[in-house]
């Protein structure tokens, strides 16, 4: 499936603790202490509150810049006016200066940084994003389910799948419900990992949207195979078989792959 669609569908359960913050009520950096800045802040704050005139927010964050380029939360909104843009490269840079500006005084930065990161593609920077929330944030799960999300990407699966049991119990611990994105996450680590018999059972218990993406549908598809031909299940081959028929976008798969479903 498209990259973007898996990554939202992945980072969906990190919500970001951010209300405090999106409201206004305090800043990362020093605000400049002149009337004029203070209100040109809220007001840009006002504005993504509302989803309303995001070009005139982001100018009133790229002046407070102009006016004190140590401000770090300027920096931050002006990023994130960018991102609501879809101007995502401008987003990326302003995000990592307030992140660089923040001496890793913000998870916010981090998180979204990182998430902008992966959208990019940019993987080896949210990783290391990710692995400083681990460092500077250590009783938050999101540094750890960052780290499981981007294995998928990176590879290295294995890690993956130490960090999503670290990531879901810390989620626990901090009275939040594990989401089905967590599973999904999960499920797809196992799958590559070839522990097929405990993939499928995560993906049986999958509901909802995600079951209705190529990336779940192959996964599931494979793990499936995988178990019927281990078991010599003629019923779980035809389901198998059948999921993989519901793969709308075949263009990504190796040949090796699809032949194993003919």
């Amino acid at each position: 499936m498209k990259k973007l669609l898996l990554l939202t569908f992945l980072f969906s359960q990190m919500l970001f603790s951010q209300s405090d913050y999106f409201n206004g009520n305090y800043t990362v950096c020093p605000m400049p202490q002149d009337q004029e800045s203070k209100d040109n802040y809220k007001l840009g704050i006002d504005c993504i509150k509302a989803n309303l005139y995001l070009g005139g927010a982001n100018k009133l964050f790229l002046n407070l810049i102009k006016k004190d380029s140590t401000f770090c939360d300027a920096y931050f909104f002006a990023g994130y006016t960018f991102r609501l843009s879809k101007m995502y490269k401008e987003a990326l840079t302003f995000y990592y200066i307030a992140d660089s500006l923040s001496n890793n005084k913000s998870i916010i930065f981090k998180q979204n940084l990182a998430f902008m990161a992966t959208q990019l593609g940019a993987f080896k920077l949210a990783r290391k994003k990710f692995d400083e929330m681990k460092q500077y944030f250590p009783k938050s799960p999101e540094g750890y389910y960052g780290i499981a999300s981007t294995s998928i990407f990176i590879g290295d699966t294995e890690n993956g799948l130490e960090n999503i049991k670290i990531a879901m119990q810390k989620y626990l611990e901090n009275g939040i419900s594990l989401g089905d994105e967590i599973y999904f996450t999960q499920a797809i680590l196992l799958t590559r990992n070839k522990k097929y018999y405990e993939s499928v059972e995560i993906f049986d218990r999958l509901r909802g949207n995600i079951t209705r993406n190529d990336e779940f549908r192959m996964d599931y598809a494979y793990s499936l195979l995988q178990v019927a031909k281990e078991s010599k299940d003629e019923k779980l081959m035809k389901k198998a078989k059948k999921m993989f028929d519901k793969i709308e976008d075949k263009s990504n798969l190796t040949e090796a792959v699809i032949a194993e479903f003919k």
